[in-house]
Formats: structure tokens, sequence, C-alpha cells
């Protein structure tokens, strides 16, 4: 007898198709949806959706991402997203400009580097409530570099190594997200993933202690580098009213974020108490009492304008597109994408547990290859995932 036929093989896609697959049933969604009351498909719907296999057309067209919005708004509160978006970018200032200032740079380097490379990850990454930008573990590497390339008289030409250098960086972590190096982190034991946020609490943690020092040591750099060079540099603390005004401020935000949550959990904690302290600041300490505390202000000048690609700025003097420059940038390029990729994975992963989701590790690699990418030329110093 003759031998049934082989089943046919199912059709396998190329990863890069992978997303316009996705658009295709997004698009296809979002018709039924707009077919039926309420935006709530039906049962014929949404088998006639089945048996129609969306054509090749559909595929490629680009206003199937305009369908992905108005699918997924449907479920979006858009309220809690803004609260939650405008606490992220008052949290986000302090730290870009300490990060700026560690590394030996100016203050409105570090938030362009924010800015540029949260929108561009949250556009292109692959894991929700993760927020990107310039870190600490990125802006310690760049020194050595800074101070390798500068030259006497000839402003912004260490600047210009740094810009190709964290261009490559993207380039790198593009090609390591296409190699779906992003899946090891799952091999990452647990008792490491504890280590690595009860140690990184510890170092933000001691961190702070550097911004009770007198205002005249505040813009010293090399001592935001040490978690413990607080308690080793020498150099004085505040006293006094300032102290004194200082300590009711942080205990007042760090009540309001522990006790508001059990209250009421509409308005995110960390920005009320970021409202209150501001208020209490300029309303009883300035005003009532007239004493002041250190705002971010009196640290670091903040001044610029939008920023410009790089080879036009003429702050900068841009390296030449060589061997040269390309062996001299490699290794800090490797040391910055092996970094910036292992913490945000880590960060991921750890994500991923708290909110009980799956974030993709491969379309993260590559968002965060594009935004340091952009990052480079529009002259940043490049940035991965925060977990502080």
């Amino acid at each position: 007898a003759p031998l049934p036929p082989a089943p046919p093989r199912p059709r396998r896609h190329a990863p890069w198709a992978a997303p316009l697959l996705r658009c295709a049933d997004w698009a296809a969604m979002a018709r039924d949806a707009d077919a039926t009351p309420n935006g709530v498909p039906n049962e014929s719907s949404s088998d006639s959706s089945d048996s129609e296999e969306p054509n090749q057309a559909q595929r490629f067209l680009v206003k199937s991402w305009v369908a992905r919005l108005r699918y997924r708004s449907r479920e979006t509160n858009w309220g809690l997203e803004l609260l939650c978006g405008v606490t992220v970018a008052l949290a986000l200032v302090p730290e870009a400009v300490a990060f700026a200032l560690s590394a030996g740079l100016p203050p409105a380097m570090g938030l362009h580097s924010a800015w540029i490379i949260a929108l561009f990850t949250a556009i292109l990454g692959g894991r929700p409530a993760m927020i990107c930008g310039a870190t600490g573990s990125l802006c310690v590497l760049v020194p050595d570099l800074l101070r390798a390339k500068h030259v006497d008289g000839h402003p912004g030409v260490a600047e210009g190594y740094m810009f190709v250098a964290v261009m490559l960086m993207g380039v790198i972590e593009i090609c390591l997200g296409f190699l779906r190096v992003g899946s090891l982190v799952t091999l990452i034991p647990s008792p490491v993933m504890i280590g690595f946020c009860n140690g990184l609490a510890l170092v933000i943690g001691l961190a702070q202690f550097n911004n009770y020092k007198e205002l005249s040591h505040a813009s010293d750099a090399a001592r935001r580098l040490g978690s413990f060079d607080a308690f080793t540099d020498g150099k004085p603390f505040i006293s006094g009213a300032p102290a004194a005004w200082a300590g009711g401020i942080t205990a007042l935000a760090f009540l309001v974020c522990l006790y508001l949550p059990k209250v009421t959990t509409r308005v995110p904690s960390a920005l009320a108490a970021i409202a209150l302290g501001t208020a209490f600041e300029w309303g009883i300490v300035r005003a009532a009492a007239g004493s002041a505390t250190a705002t971010v202000g009196d640290v670091a000048r903040l001044s610029g304008s939008f920023p410009r690609i790089a080879w036009f700025d003429d702050r900068y003097q841009m390296p030449p597109a060589n061997l040269d420059t390309f062996q001299t940038v490699l290794p800090l390029s490797i040391t910055m994408a092996a970094v910036g990729l292992l913490e945000s994975l880590m960060t991921l992963n750890l994500i991923d547990e708290l909110t009980d989701t799956h974030g993709n590790a491969m379309r993260e690699c590559l968002g965060q290859g594009v935004a340091n990418i952009a990052c480079g030329i529009l002259g940043g110093m490049g940035g991965c995932a925060m977990i502080g």
C-alpha cells in the first residue's frame, strides 16, 4: 500500500520578519474591533479573521503601527501613565547631572543623554516599566578615555572620541541582539540576582550621604565615584539649621514614599514626595524660616540648547574615520556594551519576576543599540537600563 503523504512542514519565518507579521496581526485585530460594537469582536468576526489571512500588502503597511496604538490604547490608563512619566522625568534630572559630573562632562550632556536613551528605548525596547538613561555604571568608564585624549588648547577632542565609542557601543549591542545573547540572562543563578539588587541598594543608599556635604564641595566629581567616600574623604558635612532642614525634608520624602501607597495608589508616591519636599523647601524653609538647603541648580548650573549632530557642533572636534580611531575606541566600546547589556538584562529579569510578565531580551538589546547610536550622533555619553 502506498504510504500516506507527509504532513506539510510549518513555515518558518526569518527573525527580521517577526515585527512585520505582528503588524499584520494588530491590523487584523483593529479591523475586527472597528467592525463590531464597543470594540469587542464577536464570534463571527473572530472566525472570519481566523479564516482570512492578511495578504502581503497588509503586512508592510505603515498604518499597521497606527492600528497597534489604537488597539492597545483601549486598555491603557493614560492618567497613570502621565503621572509615572512626570515622576521618572523629575527623578532623572539629579541623576543625569550627577553622572555627567562624575564623568567630568557638562551637566547638559547628561540631561540630553537621559532623554535620548529613554525615548528610543521606550519606543524600540522590549520591556515595559524599565527606564533607561545615563547610568553610573557607564560614567565610570568614560574618564580614562577623556584623560587619554585630552589635548591642552584644543577643547572637544576627547569628547569626540567618546561620541564615536558610544556609537560603536550601539553597533555592538545590535550585533549581540541579533545573536540572541540576551537569552543567556536566564542562566544567571538566583543568588546572583539577589546580590545584585541588594548590593545596588547599598551603593545607592550610601551614595546619598554625599549630598549632605558642604556646598563648596558639591561640584567635586571624584567623590561621587565611591559609595564610602562620604565617610573617608575628610570633607565636612553641613551643620546647623541647613542640616536640620535637610534631615527634615529627607524624613518627609521617606515617610511619603513609605506610607502613601497604603492610603492610595492613584498618585505615585515618588511624585508626591518630590512635590511635597519642594513645597516644604520653598514655602517653609526659605519663605518662613529664612534658611535654605542645596538644590540641583546650586550643585550644577543647567544651561544649553537642543542637541546638535556632533559633526556640526563647534564645541567638539570629531576624530577622523580611520583604523587608528577604531582601534582607540574599540576596547572602551566593548566594555561599555558588555556592562550596559549585563546591567540591563539583569534588570529586565528582575522586573519580569516582580511583575510576573515576560520581556523581550533580543528587542531590548536592539533598542538600546539604536538608542546609543543616536545618543553618540547627538553628542551624548550613552546609557542603559536604570534600576535605582
